[in-house]
C-alpha cells in the first residue's frame, strides 16, 4: 500500500519537484512588465472573472511543460479546441480583439505588440532537498519567422535579473553561460534550439517515465470525463516501445538480403536471356568456320582444277604437235598429186577450148556457176529472213509487195517496242521496285513497333515512347508516376464507331506526359541537358485543384467524354477529368444538320471536326486512319494484333510485288529480244532482191538446157568433157581431202592455241593463288582424277556451283540467325517494363554492351562473368547475410514483442499495486484494479503466425543444402512483404492493442470483487467522474515517477483549469482527496463562485483582473484572501 501523506497542508516540506514560481513577460494580454505567480511549492488557486487572463497563464505553463505543439491544446477551459484561435504567435503579439474598418468587409486583429518585441516564459521547480529545475523559453522574431530558444537551469532564474538585457546577437546568452556555468564538468544552465532535446532533458530531471508524462500533463489541465477507458489505458498508461525502430532495423538487414536476392534473381534472369544469345553466337561462330572452310575449299578446288588443267593441257599439246606433223606431210603429198592432175586438166581444157562448140559450152558453164552462187547466197538469206519473220509472226517467203509491207511493219513495231520498254515496262518496274522497298521498310517499321509494344503495355511507340523511357531511367520514376495521358483513357467498347474521330481529337493531347511535382525539376534538368533526337510535350502536375463543385458539369448525352473510360487506380483522375472537360467536351453528332447547328466543338463519325474559332478539319490520309496509329488505352493487345495482321498482309504483298518485278524483267527481256528481231528485219534486209532466189532458178534451168543441146551436137567434145570431168572429179576428191586435212590442221592449230591459252590462264591463276596443298582435296574427290580435259571445266563449274549453293545456304542461315540475335539483343537491352520495374539498374548494367552482332564476344564475356563471378558472389553474400544476420534479427524481433507483452503485464501489476492504496469509495471502502485480457484480431493472429513461422528450426533448416534459402523464401520473405503495408504494420506491431482493458472494483477489507467496468457508458455521471479521476491518478503516479524508488526524483505538480465547473461538490472533493493521497501540488483554476470548495486546501490565491486591453496579476496568501473577503462581506 502506498505511503499516505497530507499533500494539502501549507508546508512546502514535501517530496518531489513542485512549482515554486511562474513568470511571464509579454505573453498574451500580460504586457510590458514581468508578472510573477508565487506558489512556493504549495497548493494555489488561480481565479478571476471570465476573459480576465486565467487561461493565458495556464497556457504559459502548458507551453513550458509540453514543448511540442502537436501535444498541447490551448484554452482547454472553453470546452473545444478553436483551431487557430490561440497560438504561440497570438500570445506573442498579445492579440486582444478584432476591429472592422469603416467601409471594409474584413476585420483587423488588434495587438499589443509588434515583431520588435520579445517574450519570455519561466517556471522554477524545487524539491525537498532544495534541488532546483528552472524551465525557460525566449521568443523573438527574425524576419517573418518566430524563433524560440529553449533552456533548462539547475538554479533559480528570474526574468528581470537574467533576461532583461536580451539582444538578437546572443550576447545575453553568453553572459548567462559565463555567470552560471562555472563548473566545466557539470553545467548549471543549458540551451536547446529545438523542443525535442528540451523535453528529453526535462523528463530526465523530473524523473518522468517518458514523454507521455508531458501529454498527460496537457490532458489533466482540461480534465474531462473519459469516453473510452480502454483507449485511455492503451494510450496514456502503457509505454509505446519502439516497434517501428525495431522493424526498420530488421528491414535494413532484410533490405541488404533482398538486394542480394534481387541481384541473384536479376543475374539469373540475365543469364536466362543471355543463354540463347550465347548459343546463337556459338552457332554463328560455327557457321563462320564452315563458311571459311567452304571458301577455302572453293579456293583449293580452283587451284586443283587449274593445276590439273595445266597437266592435261601439256599432255594434249604433245598429241597436237604429233597430229600437226602428220597432217603437214599429207598436205605435201596431196599438193604433188593435185599438180599432176591439174596439168592433165589443162591439157583437156585446151583441147576442148579449141573446139567452137566446146568454147560456147565453157561460157555457159561459167554463167551457170555464177547463178548458182547467187541463188545459194539469196536462199540462205531467205531462210534466215523466214526464221526472223516466224519469230514475230510475219508472213514468210514474201513477194516484193509483202516484203515492203513487212519492212514498214518492222520499223513501226521496232519504234513502238522501244517506247513501250522505256516509258511503260521500265517505269512499271521502277515503281514496283520502289513499292517493294517501301513494303520492306513498312514491315521493318511495324516489326520494330510490335517488338516495342510487346515490351510495354500501352499503345504509344516510336521515338516519343523511347524519350519517355530515357526520362524514366534518368529520374528513377515508373510509368504509373509519369504516364502518357493516352495511357489513362480509352474509348468504351460499345462506342468503337466513334474511335477514329475521338483518336483524331485527342491524339496530340494523348502524347503528353504527366510529370508530378516530385520529379518536375529532375525531368526539366534531363530534358534541358540532353539532345532528345525527337519531340516531347509534358504537363506539370501540382495536385488537382478542381473547381468542379462550383461548375455545372452535367454532360450532354452526345458528349465525347461520355464515350471515354478511365484507367482504374489512376493517380491523376481528377486533374484529367478537369482538363478533358475544359478542352475536349465535344458533341458527337450523327448528322450534318446537327453539326451545322452547333457553333463549336462538334465532330461526326466520319471525322469532320469543328473546333473553336470556326476552324474545321478532316484528315483522311491512309497513314492517319489506320488503327496502328491509335494511341489511346492501357492495353495494346488489339493494336499488336492489328499490326501483326498488317505485317502478314504486307508480307503477302511483298511476295506479289517481287513476282511482279520478276515478270516485268522477263517482259522487258522479251520485248528487247523482239525489238532486236524487228531491227534486224528492217536494217539487214533493205531490198527484195537480197532474198529473191527463185528468179535465179529459172535462169539456171535455161542455161543448163542450152548446154545440154550443145553437148548432144558434138561427140568429140563430149569425150573430152567426160575425160575432163573424170580429172576434175579426182581433183575434187583431192581438194576435199586437202580441205579436210587443212580443216583438221586448222582445228589442231586452234586446239593447240586454245590449249596453250587455257594452260596460260591456269598458270596465271596458279600464280595468283599461290602454293596450296591439294592432297586432302584429291583424297576427298578421287573421281575427278578420271575426268578428261574436255569435261574438266564442267566438273569444276558443277563443284563450284555446289559449294556456292552450300555457301549461300550457310549465309542465309547466318543472316536469319543474325536477325534472331538482333531481336534477342534488343529485348535484352530493352527489357519488358515489369523487368525494369523489378530491377531498376538493369539498363545501366547493359548500357555499355554494343548492339552490333560483330561484338558478341562482349556479351559472351559478360555471360561468363555472370556465371563464374557474379552469381556465386551474390549467392555467397545472400547465404552469409541469411546465416549471420537476418535469422538472428528475426529472432530478436520476436523477443522484442515477447518482452513488450511482459512489460505490459508488469506495468499493469505496478499500476494495480498503486491503485490498492487509492480509496475509490468510502462506504464501504473499495479500490480499483486494471485488467488486461488478450484480444487478438485476425490481423494480429496473422502477424503472430508469420513471425512464429519466421523463427527457424536450425536443425531442420541445416538438414538440406538450400534449407536457409527455402526458409527465407517460404517464411521470412512473406513476413517482410506483409509488414511493408504501413497501416497493417502499425496496427499489428502495437502490442498494447493485443489486449482489451477494463477496471474491476474490490472491497478493501476482504478483497472480494464488487463490480467490473468495461465501458464508461454503463456508469452514471458521478461514477464516470470518480472512475476517471481514479484512473488518471494511477496514470499520474506511473508517468510522473511516483512509483519509482526515491520520492525526490518524481514530479508532483498538476494544474486543472475550470475543474469544478460542471461537477457536484462531492466529486470535486473526491478529486481533492485523490490528490492528497497522491501527494500532488495542485494549481486550481476556477471562478470565484467555486472557491469555497478548495479554500481550506490551498495556501495562496492568485487573482487575475482585466484593465483595459491588458491583464494584471495579484498574489496573496489564503489567510489574507479570507480576511479581505470577510471585510468586503461586512461592508
Amino acid at each position: 500500500m502506498m505511503q499516505q501523506m497530507n499533500l494539502f497542508n501549507t508546508s512546502s516540506e514535501v517530496a518531489g519537484f513542485k512549482l515554486d514560481y511562474l513568470e511571464v513577460w509579454n505573453w498574451g494580454t500580460f504586457d510590458k512588465k514581468v508578472y510573477h505567480m508565487n506558489l512556493h511549492g504549495n497548493n494555489s488557486l488561480l481565479t478571476g472573472a471570465n476573459a480576465s487572463g486565467k487561461s493565458t497563464l495556464i497556457d504559459a505553463l502548458l507551453t513550458l511543460m509540453v514543448p511540442l505543439k502537436r501535444q498541447r491544446f490551448y484554452n482547454q477551459s472553453s470546452g473545444v479546441e478553436k483551431k487557430g484561435n490561440r497560438t504561440e504567435e497570438s500570445y506573442f503579439f498579445g492579440n486582444y480583439g478584432n476591429q472592422q474598418q469603416e467601409g471594409a468587409a474584413s476585420t483587423t486583429t488588434l495587438r499589443l505588440r509588434d515583431k520588435g518585441a520579445r517574450s519570455v516564459l519561466l517556471a522554477s521547480f524545487c524539491n525537498v532537498d532544495k534541488r532546483v529545475v528552472t524551465l525557460f523559453q525566449v521568443r523573438y522574431y527574425t524576419g517573418e519567422e518566430l524563433k524560440v530558444l529553449f533552456g533548462v537551469a539547475r538554479e533559480s532564474l528570474t526574468i528581470e535579473r537574467d533576461f532583461s538585457e536580451f539582444d538578437l546577437h546572443g550576447d545575453w546568452r553568453k553572459r548567462l553561460t559565463k555567470k552560471y556555468n562555472t563548473n566545466e564538468t557539470k553545467r548549471t544552465i543549458e540551451f536547446f534550439d529545438g523542443p525535442v532535446a528540451y523535453g528529453e532533458k526535462m523528463i530526465t530531471l523530473f524523473g518522468m517515465r517518458s514523454d507521455k508524462a508531458l501529454t498527460l500533463f496537457n490532458q489533466i489541465v482540461g480534465v474531462k470525463v473519459l469516453d473510452d477507458l480502454d483507449s485511455f489505458i492503451h494510450t496514456n498508461m502503457l509505454e509505446e516501445l519502439p516497434a517501428e525502430e525495431k522493424y526498420q532495423e530488421l528491414k535494413d538487414n532484410f533490405q541488404n538480403l533482398m538486394e542480394a536476392k534481387t541481384n541473384i534473381d536479376k543475374v539469373k534472369e540475365q543469364i536466362a536471356q543471355l543463354e540463347p544469345i550465347n548459343a546463337l553466337t556459338e552457332e554463328l561462330k560455327e557457321i563462320d568456320i564452315r563458311i571459311v572452310e567452304m571458301e577455302q575449299e572453293k579456293s583449293v578446288a580452283a587451284y586443283w582444277f587449274a593445276a590439273r588443267t595445266v597437266d592435261l593441257c601439256d599432255k594434249e599439246l604433245v598429241c597436237c604437235k604429233s597430229d600437226l606433223r602428220k597432217l603437214e606431210d599429207r598436205l605435201k603429198e596431196l599438193k604433188v598429186q593435185k599438180g599432176e592432175l591439174e596439168q592433165e586438166q589443162m591439157r583437156l581444157t585446151v583441147a576442148i577450148e579449141k573446139d567452137e562448140v566446146g568454147q560456147q559450152i565453157h561460157e555457159i558453164e561459167k554463167e551457170i556457176n555464177q547463178r548458182v552462187r547467187i541463188r545459194d547466197n539469196r536462199k540462205a538469206k531467205a531462210e534466215e529472213y523466214d526464221k526472223l519473220a516466224k519469230l514475230v509472226k510475219m508472213e514468210q517467203s514474201p513477194d516484193v509487195e509483202v516484203f515492203e509491207i513487212n519492212r514498214a511493219t518492222a520499223k513501226r513495231e521496232k519504234d513502238a517496242l522501244q517506247v513501250t520498254i522505256d516509258r511503260q515496262l521500265m517505269e512499271e518496274k521502277r515503281q514496283a521496285q520502289n513499292r517493294q522497298d517501301e513494303i520492306s521498310s513498312n514491315i521493318e517499321e511495324r516489326m520494330a513497333t510490335i517488338r516495342y509494344l510487346q515490351q510495354h503495355k500501352n499503345n504509344i511507340s516510336g521515338r516519343v515512347a523511347e524519350i519517355r523511357d530515357e526520362i524514366l531511367e534518368a529520374v528513377g520514376a515508373t510509368t504509373e508516376e509519369i504516364p502518357f495521358i493516352g495511357e489513362l483513357i480509352c474509348v468504351k467498347d460499345d462506342e468503337r464507331d466513334w474511335e477514329y474521330s475521338i483518336e483524331r481529337i485527342l491524339h496530340n493531347f494523348a502524347l503528353r506526359l504527366v510529370v508530378p511535382e516530385k520529379y518536375y525539376k529532375q525531368v526539366n534538368e534531363y530534358v534541358n541537358g540532353h539532345n532528345l533526337r525527337g519531340r516531347i510535350v509534358y504537363q506539370r502536375y501540382q495536385g488537382a485543384e478542381t473547381i468542379r463543385e462550383f461548375e455545372d458539369r452535367t454532360l450532354k448525352a452526345d458528349s465525347l467524354l461520355r464515350k471515354l473510360e478511365y484507367k482504374p487506380m489512376c493517380l491523376y483522375l481528377d486533374w484529367l477529368e478537369d482538363r478533358l472537360f475544359a478542352e475536349f467536351n465535344y458533341s458527337c453528332v450523327d448528322s450534318l444538320a446537327d453539326f451545322n447547328h452547333l457553333q463549336e466543338k462538334a465532330v461526326t463519325k466520319e471525322g469532320l471536326i469543328k473546333a473553336r474559332g470556326g476552324k474545321h478539319e478532316k484528315d483522311d490520309r491512309p497513314e492517319i486512319r489506320g488503327k496502328e496509329h491509335y494511341v489511346l488505352g492501357w492495353d495494346n493487345k488489339e493494336k499488336i494484333a492489328v499490326l501483326q495482321a498488317e505485317v502478314r498482309q504486307l508480307q503477302q504483298e511483298e511476295k506479289m510485288t517481287a513476282a511482279k518485278v520478276r515478270k516485268l524483267e522477263e517482259d522487258i527481256k522479251n520485248a528487247q529480244k523482239k525489238r532486236e528481231t524487228y531491227l534486224t528485219l528492217f536494217s539487214k534486209y533493205d531490198k527484195f532482191d537480197d532474198i529473191d532466189w527463185q528468179s535465179c532458178v529459172l535462169v539456171i534451168q535455161q542455161k543448163q538446157e542450152q548446154k545440154r543441146q550443145l553437148e548432144e551436137a558434138n561427140n568429140r567434145v563430149k569425150i573430152l568433157q567426160e575425160q575432163l570431168a573424170g580429172v576434175r572429179k579426182e581433183i575434187g576428191l583431192l581438194d576435199d581431202e586437202n580441205n579436210e586435212a587443212i580443216k583438221k590442221k586448222t582445228l589442231s592449230e586452234n586446239r593447240e592455241n586454245k590449249l596453250k591459252e587455257r594452260r596460260n590462264e591456269s598458270n596465271s591463276a596458279l600464280a595468283q593463288i599461290g602454293v596450296v596443298d591439294t592432297d586432302t582435296f584429291e583424297s576427298q574427290h578421287t573421281d575427278l582424277l578420271n575426268v578428261a580435259l574436255e569435261d574438266l571445266n564442267g566438273k569444276r563449274d558443277t563443284l563450284q556451283h555446289e559449294i556456292d549453293l552450300a555457301l549461300q545456304k550457310q549465309r542465309e542461315t547466318k543472316s536469319r540467325k543474325n536477325s534472331d540475335l538482333k531481336n534477342l539483343i534488343y529485348r535484352f537491352k530493352n527489357p519488358a517494363e515489369e523487368i525494369t520495374m523489378k530491377y531498376h539498374d538493369w539498363r545501366s548494367d547493359v548500357s555499355r554492351l554494343p548492339e552490333a552482332v560483330e561484338f558478341m564476344g562482349e556479351y559472351q564475356a559478360y555471360y561468363q562473368r555472370l556465371l563464374d563471378e557474379d552469381l556465386p558472389g551474390f549467392e555467397s553474400r545472400f547465404n552469409k547475410y541469411l546465416q549471420e544476420n537476418i535469422i538472428n534479427k528475426v529472432s530478436a524481433f520476436n523477443v522484442f514483442f515477447q518482452n513488450w507483452c511482459q512489460s505490459i503485464t508488469k506495468t499493469i501489476d505496478q499500476l494495480n499495486s498503486y491503485l490498492i492504496g487509492i480509496d475509490f469509495k468510502d462506504a464501504p471502502k473499495t479500490y480499483i484494479q486494471l485488467v488486461a485480457t488478450k484480444r487478438l484480431n485476425v490481423d494480429v493472429k496473422e502477424f503472430q503466425n508469420l513471425l512464429s513461422s519466421a523463427i527457424p528450426n536450425i536443425h531442420e533448416m541445416n538438414s538440406t543444402i538450400d534449407g536457409s534459402k527455402i526458409h527465407f523464401e517460404q517464411h521470412i520473405e512473406p513476413l517482410m512483404s506483409r509488414l511493408q503495408v504501413e497501416s497493417w504494420r502499425k496496427s499489428v506491431m502495437d502490442v498494447r492493442g493485443w489486449y482489451t482493458y477494463k477496471s474491476e472494483e474490490f472491497y478493501q477489507d476482504d478483497g472480494q470483487k464488487r463490480n467490473t467496468y468495461e465501458a464508461m457508458g454503463q456508469l452514471s455521471g458521478g461514477e464516470k467522474a470518480q472512475l476517471t479521476y481514479t484512473i488518471l491518478g494511477s496514470a499520474i503516479a506511473y508517468q510522473f515517477g511516483l512509483t519509482k524508488s526515491g520520492l525526490d526524483s518524481s514530479f508532483r505538480f498538476i494544474a486543472i483549469d475550470e475543474a469544478f465547473r460542471a461537477q457536484d461538490e462531492d466529486k470535486a472533493r473526491y478529486l481533492i482527496s485523490l490528490c492528497k493521497q497522491l501527494h500532488l501540488q495542485l494549481l486550481v483554476v476556477t471562478p470565484s463562485d467555486n472557491i469555497h470548495i478548495v479554500e481550506n486546501d490551498i495556501s495562496y490565491v492568485h487573482y487575475v483582473e482585466r484593465k483595459g486591453n491588458c491583464s494584471v496579476l495579484y498574489n496573496m496568501p489564503i489567510s489574507e484572501f479570507k480576511a479581505e473577503r470577510e471585510r468586503s462581506m461586512e461592508v
